[in-house]
């Protein structure tokens, strides 16, 4: 054996070493990918499912009020304080973990908030599928997909905005570990 052969055989193994590296990295990239797009279309089944109870209740409203036209007396509109973007305190945030990488950013207050947005700054790693300009109502999520990759750790919290009616508010959000 010549020291030339010892050199190659360093550099065979070296190689595969990174070769093997890289494709369990690609496995990996490849799961996150079809749970970020598992999930993509369990949103757009979920506003689907929206699109069409907001297209009945419309037919609804507008049968009755061809019913009722010609005695129609327009009351004022009350004010709605729940509805919105809300004022403090109206709109609280959960985020948890939701799978190996899904989360859910969860609205646990009593007001519904439009316009809400993860902010993708300082997440580090991977993440897919945030929510952007979404609207979710009281007891609703939004799920998105976050993986931690080459050597970045997962964060502990996440900045969420959300706005209506001129609002615009945010808060950060710890991520919960289970």
């Amino acid at each position: 054996m010549q020291a030339g052969d010892i050199g190659t055989w360093a550099g065979v193994a070296l190689t595969l070493l990174i070769s093997i590296g890289a494709w369990v990295d690609a496995q990996r990239q490849a799961r996150i990918g079809r749970e970020a797009n598992e999930i993509s279309h369990r949103q757009a089944e979920a506003a689907e499912r929206r699109a069409r109870a907001v297209e009945e209740a419309l037919a609804s409203a507008l049968r009755l009020l061809g019913e009722r036209a010609p005695s129609l007396e327009l009351p004022e509109l009350p004010e709605m304080p729940g509805v919105g973007g809300g004022g403090p305190g109206e709109v609280r945030w959960e985020v948890g973990r939701r799978g190996r990488y899904g989360f859910e950013l969860r609205n646990v207050g009593s007001a519904t908030a439009f316009g809400v947005r993860v902010d993708p700054d300082g997440l580090g790693g991977v993440a897919r599928n945030l929510p952007e300009d979404a609207t979710v109502r009281p007891g609703e999520g939004v799920r998105f997909v976050m993986a931690a990759t080459f050597g970045r750790r997962l964060p502990g919290e996440v900045c969420v905005r959300w706005g209506g009616y001129g609002r615009a508010e945010a808060q950060v959000v710890p991520v919960s570990a289970e």
